[in-house]
């Protein structure tokens, strides 16, 4: 405004007042014009800062960004690098197998669906479908929208590999139908409590599955419960359940252990519910207890399993991760020795003596290492032959350094295979919490670096992570 005061100023004393309108409005123009032009640069700024979380975000979760032609056609106009990893293929090979077709990696009746779908700018995409990847068809989460670009509606979609959530989650559905089934034929117990008379009824055939009396007299006396047949560790909570169920008459649904016949503690389920009179209050308390036990170790199994390399029975590289951040987090006063580490001409080994070779030596070598370790140590297979290992608490360096030379010396241990005995070796990047790290993206990041040091110099021998990768010699 100053500069159209000033233009006009100056004007006014030597120019007709029709041009100085026009000026002023030329400079209004320029001014509106600059303003634009600037925040149609900050659009393109922005739009390319999202553009750039996104395809971090996407990185990061394992998920590709895909744009293809709607309709019969189904052209891949766009894929990002996420996308090529998630289904295996180059850019080339899926032009080669599946002519650059999106529809082509879809099963045949989820592809057909989607190429007659009334497409328009409001038409948006969420199912779950097998897509076809180089390792065979994998369950993916696939989400997305309609976007019209020169009279051409193209699909822009994100995918989601699911397959190890979907099939832990088909295992757990069929494992809470065999549950349901097994309890509508097994018999439930029934409890009743009468709060007047302070007396615990459990049903008759209380006695078929567990121990001890299923009348219990005085049950609630002097405020202490009286439940020999709870294991000790569920006591106060079967406590507070019935707490809950007369001082609050709320209802009740928890899991214990109870001891059966054997007189071994099995899980079981209690759900109960207070009995009012007209009056409101609690004079009751009914229920039933249902043995979950085999339903609830089944469950821990196919957790564990999920948790666990198939090959080798280690952590797999999820949860290597999940524990090694959980003992960091819980225990920042402490430090511990991140150890990685990647068998030494392993592919030769392979070529020499075949694969089911190699598989029986990567078996041994965590074998080995899980041995010589504490159980509240860590040990996980991220790769092929790459592994972690993850020392919990160690304080000396003298230690240290005897800890990395422990690990060296299991993994120079011979294997025998077919009467066969293979020689073999290792490399190993040490990297410490928190001296070289307080995450554990940094300290594979630092233990990686001196893992590349040892192999530049010769492999066999570990390398204590520094600035100068001096080599730690060991014997």
């Amino acid at each position: 405004m100053r500069l159209l005061q000033l233009a006009e100023t100056a004007a006014s004393d030597s120019l007709p007042k029709p041009i100085i309108v026009t000026i002023s409005l030329s400079v209004i123009a320029v001014l509106l014009l600059a303003l634009f032009v600037y925040k149609m640069w900050r659009d393109q700024e922005r739009s390319a800062e999202i553009a750039r979380e996104v395809q971090h975000i996407t990185n990061e979760i394992g998920a590709g960004i895909v744009d293809f032609i709607a309709g019969g056609d189904g052209y891949i106009t766009y894929a990002s690098k996420g996308f090529y990893s998630l289904i295996g293929f180059t850019r080339e090979e899926l032009k080669e197998k599946y002519d650059n077709c999106f529809f082509n990696l879809l099963e045949e009746s989820y592809a057909e669906k989607l190429k007659n779908a009334e497409i328009g700018t409001d038409f948006q995409l969420k199912d779950e479908t097998k897509v076809k990847t180089k390792w065979g068809n994998k369950w993916m989460l696939i989400s997305g929208n309609a976007v019209q670009r020169k009279k051409i509606y193209t699909i822009s979609v994100v995918l989601v590999d699911i397959t190890n959530e979907k099939l832990l989650n088909e295992q757990i559905v069929l494992q809470e139908e065999r549950y349901r089934l097994v309890t509508e034929l097994s018999n439930d117990v029934i409890l009743d409590y009468i709060i007047e008379d302070d007396v615990l009824c459990l049903s008759d055939n209380y006695n078929s599955f567990y121990s001890g009396n299923n009348i219990i007299t005085e049950f609630l006396s002097n405020g202490e419960i009286n439940a020999p047949f709870v294991a000790p560790e569920d006591i106060e909570k079967f406590s507070e359940l019935f707490r809950i169920l007369i001082l609050k008459g709320e209802n009740v649904d928890e899991q214990l252990r109870i001891s059966n016949k054997s007189g071994n503690f099995v899980w079981c389920r209690m759900i109960a519910m207070p009995v009012r009179d007209k009056n409101g209050e609690v004079k009751e308390v009914i229920g039933k207890i249902i043995n979950i036990d085999l339903h609830k170790k089944e469950l821990a199994r196919l957790e564990t399993k999920a948790m666990r390399d198939p090959l080798t029975g280690a952590y797999n590289k999820e949860y290597t991760k999940v524990f090694i951040e959980k003992y960091m987090e819980e225990n920042p006063d402490k430090n511990g020795m991140l150890f990685v580490v990647d068998i030494d001409k392993f592919k030769d080994i392979n070529d020499n003596y075949g694969h089911i070779a190699g598989d029986n030596i990567i078996i041994e070598v965590v074998r080995a290492i899980t041995k010589s370790f504490r159980s509240s140590d860590i040990v996980g297979r991220i790769g092929g032959d790459e592994f972690v290992v993850f020392a919990c608490n160690v304080q000396r360096q003298e230690d240290q350094i005897k800890q990395a030379q422990k690990l060296q010396a299991v993994l120079r241990q011979p294997v025998e295979f077919n009467g066969k005995m293979i020689n073999k070796s290792a490399s190993i990047g040490v990297a410490l919490f928190p001296d070289h790290g307080q995450s554990y993206e940094k300290l594979v990041e630092c233990a990686d670096k001196a893992l590349y040091a040892v192999k530049g110099s010769g492999r066999d021998a570990f390398i204590m992570y520094n600035e100068s990768f001096e080599r730690v010699k060991s014997s």
